[in-house]
This record gives C-alpha cells, structure tokens and sequence, in this order.
C-alpha cells in the first residue's frame, strides 16, 4: 500500500492541504488506527480480498479527508465495522462493507475470489440494485485513485 504510506509521509500532525473541485482548499485532517490483531483478521469471511487484509493488519481502519469543523471526509471500516454492517446493511453473499463516505454514502466491496476479481460499489443503498455505483476496480485501486483525487468523488467526473 505505498500510497497510503506516501500520503502518511506527507501529513503534518495527521493533517494535509487538499485542493477540491472549483479551487476550494482546506486543510484536512487523517486519522490511521492500530493494526488489527491476528485474531480479529480471522473472524473475516474467507473471500476477504487479501489487499483489504493487508490494509487492515497495517491500519485497522481509517478517517480520511475529514474537515476540521464541518467533519464530513470518509471512514474505513476496522475488521469489527466490517462485520457488524453487512448484517446491519443486509449485504448479499461476498459483498463485504469498507466504509462510509460524504453525505453517508455506503462503500462496499464485492468479492470473487475463485476469477480473483473484486469491484467496488459506491451509493446510497436502499438496496442493492437501485442508486449505485458500480466500478470495476479492486479495492487497491480504489484507494489508490481515491487518494490521488485528494478524496473527491472521482467515479462521479466523466458521467
């Protein structure tokens, strides 16, 4: 994950200056948890992609891009949120929630590891075949460009 280790090594006291859509810059703020133990990785369901393990042995979940005041930004799960919403968000089979984004979007990767392939959905979920987005990239990617777009919505540019 050395985008998540690039971007640590550029946050001053967890915080960083972002530039948004239409010039808007504020200093934003990034919170990375402890890793999470051996035990809690184990109670992952076994089509678990492995870059989303790795994450969370390193940083057991995470708040990035999070205004100051206004809050707002997005929230990885740790391996315990992870469990807790796909009951809570009724999560059909290999579809494992990561995280919540701006304005309560859900954030949810759906794994095949028998094609070894893994896509990432982002919306509003009523459920799961209405007000979505579905990107075909796994979940290294997704961060990865999320990322580099300074947290913006980047799946939303070219609609």
């Amino acid at each position: 994950m050395q985008t998540i280790n690039s971007l640590k090594k550029r946050l001053n006291q967890n915080k960083l200056v972002v530039q948004r859509e239409e010039g808007y810059l504020e200093e934003e703020v990034f919170n990375f948890y402890t890793p999470a133990s051996k035990e809690e990785l184990a109670k992952l369901p076994d089509y678990t992609p492995n870059e989303l393990i790795t994450f969370l042995a390193q940083h057991n979940g995470a708040d990035l891009f999070v205004h100051p005041k206004n809050g707002g930004g997005t929230h990885l799960f740790t391996v315990n949120e992870i469990l807790e919403h796909k009951d809570l968000w009724e999560c059909p089979e290999y579809f494992l929630p990561i995280g919540t984004g701006l304005d309560g979007l859900w954030i949810v990767c759906q794994c095949d590891k028998a094609k070894g392939e893994t896509s990432m959905w982002i919306g509003e979920f009523l459920n799961f075949e209405d007000d979505f987005e579905k990107l075909s990239l796994d979940y290294s990617t997704w961060l990865d460009y999320y990322i580099i777009a300074q947290g913006s919505a980047f799946w939303e540019w070219l609609r």
